[in-house]
């Protein structure tokens, strides 16, 4: 914190306690707000830095997305033994209740298995089986797991699934995709699909005729060329831009694609999915197909070498995330995960009509958090997520590498990592006690950690077996993390009272207490959640008002 007066020092403790203490009153936001601000920008200044904030281990190796736990669903080997846990029992850590650790038996239950936990594969195949509508999940008769909320799932995850090649799940680079031809004469659609490329595609070959025709745009200087594309990317849809220089230690180890096999479905229709699905559903066990994986080359695969990162952000809606862990807040996941795809496409199209390759990605090809940190976008929580001043989590990231040199931003410090510290509300509310409890984030080695996390950088554990084993019984992604954390708001000045609470002695302790004070978000312990009805009434609250909440 830099250096303030005493005066200024009273005026921001006065102003940021009574701030806290009205925090949820909307009738006197308006009077609140700026005193909010003023306090915050006193005793917590926005601070920039100019290099990467965390520590990163001289032994740290980039990272191998085909270990996430999504992508390790599809290979063979992670089919031939049960789950276990890192650890088996974090009540011996926290002293709570483990709410996760029975998740492997009870997914194994679901498919029919007895005797034995789930293995890895048949966790994440039960998990996209209803995740992708093939199978009603255990509270289908709830309001928030219906036909109706699943029907708005399946259409909000429909942009992302059907033509960007769905790469939530990580892999990389660009996206296949497979489209059912209509004849031109008789306007019949085949039953087999052709694959082609989807919305993240690497396909750069006009870029060469523009430059040869000697159009490629020139900017003035590199601040020039990054607020244009800020402004164009802000156009075209995106809710945060920020701009990042290539890092090599973010892209993937290794880059792979799911092998798919052609199965004939109910319909009539052939379909390629990367595991026996027929099989699957007539309780005949779980086969998946693996990969194929390649080494990472820009050149290759795109026609050039990254000099740039556009990082794009993209706000959840707030009411649907609310209602997290059904499947209305999936939906929205989902309808974000689309316009990721929509969005980024069209940024590099612009890109490349001035005369610069572009090859748009989103969860694929790299690690977009690191890249988001790095352009100014925001810090890394406790719940491994990148936490913004506008949005907190409720967020998703795309990115658009190019060989435009742009002037990079710097990473911003807003207090987010001294909150996380305080309020472990994220780990208190997993379902599946997969993230971690220790008050400091620190360097991870590779013993304190399973496999799909990666070591040797500084940050707080998650462990995503136990994050996706729940996903799996609940039949559909978990938000809880990012619903009850105290940065999920729809006005700044709140995050502000976050940032303030840090900084005071005497309001550190209750920096966590201010939000279920004033029942923002819901309960936090995960089966008061579901149990005491309020993830059920936010549901009903959401379909009962048509205006949505901005």
């Amino acid at each position: 914190m830099g250096e303030i007066n005493r005066r200024n020092f009273l005026k921001a403790s006065m102003l940021g306690a009574a701030a806290a203490a009205v925090a949820s009153a909307s009738a006197v936001k308006g009077a609140v707000s700026p005193l909010v601000a003023e306090a915050a920008d006193i005793m917590a200044p926005i601070t920039e830095t100019s290099e990467f904030p965390y520590k990163v281990d001289a032994k740290y190796q980039r990272y191998n997305s085909l270990k996430n736990f999504f992508e390790k669903v599809l290979d063979p080997e992670a089919n031939k033994t049960p789950i276990k846990f890192h650890y088996d029992d974090v009540s011996k850590i926290t002293g709570k209740k483990d709410t996760g650790k029975d998740l492997p038996i009870l997914n194994a239950e679901r498919l029919g298995i007895k005797g034995r936990p789930a293995t890895h594969a048949e966790t994440g195949v039960l998990f996209f089986s209803q995740h992708l509508g093939a199978l009603e999940p255990l509270r289908s008769k709830e309001p928030g797991w219906t036909s109706l909320e699943q029907s708005l799932m399946v259409a909000g995850w429909s942009v992302e699934v059907e033509f960007s090649g769905y790469t939530a799940n990580g892999g990389g680079p660009g996206s296949i995709i497979p489209l059912y031809p209509r004849d031109p004469l008789t306007n019949e659609t085949a039953n087999d699909p052709v694959m082609v490329s989807g919305l993240y595609t690497w396909d750069n070959i006009d870029v060469e005729g523009v430059r040869q025709q000697g159009k490629q745009w020139k900017f003035e200087s590199k601040e020039e060329a990054s607020k244009i594309l800020k402004k164009a990317t802000r156009l075209m849809g995106a809710d945060l831009v920020g701009i990042a220089p290539y890092d090599d230690r973010w892209t993937y180890a290794s880059w792979g694609r799911e092998t798919n096999k052609l199965f004939k479905m109910p319909n009539g229709r052939t379909k390629y999915l990367p595991w026996d699905l027929p099989k699957m559903l007539s309780g005949g066990g779980v086969e998946v197909f693996g990969h194929t994986q390649v080494e990472p080359d820009w050149e290759k695969y795109g026609g050039f070498k990254p000099k740039s990162v556009i990082v794009l952000v993209f706000g959840e809606d707030v009411e649907a995330l609310r209602t997290s862990p059904s499947d209305l807040a999936t939906a929205a996941v989902g309808k974000i995960y689309s316009n990721m795809a929509e969005i980024s496409y069209k940024v590099a199209i612009f890109l490349r009509r001035l005369g610069y390759n572009a090859a748009n990605c989103g969860n694929d090809t790299s690690m977009s958090i690191p890249l988001a940190v790095q352009a100014g976008l925001g810090e890394a929580g406790r719940n491994g997520l990148l936490i913004t001043q506008k949005f907190g989590p409720r967020l998703r990231i795309a990115k658009v590498y190019t060989d435009l040199e742009l002037a990079p931003d710097k990473p911003k410090k807003f207090g987010v990592r001294d909150f996380c510290r305080l309020c472990k509300k994220c780990a208190d509310a997993c379902p599946a006690q997969a993230i971690s409890h220790e008050k400091d984030p620190k360097v991870l080695q590779p013993e304190d950690c399973e496999v799909s996390e990666s070591p040797y950088t500084e940050k707080w554990y998650v462990d995503g077996t136990r994050c996706g084993s729940y996903w799996a019984y609940n039949g559909g992604p978990c938000a809880n993390c990012v619903a009850v954390c105290s940065w999920n708001k729809l006005e700044t000045w709140n995050h502000d009272v976050a940032r303030i609470a840090t900084q005071i002695p005497l309001l550190q302790d209750a920096a966590r207490k201010f939000d279920e004070w004033f029942g923002y978000n819901g309960p936090v312990n995960p089966e008061e959640r579901l149990e005491s009805g309020y993830v059920q009434n936010m549901v009903k609250d959401f379909w009962n008002n048509p205006e949505p909440v901005k």
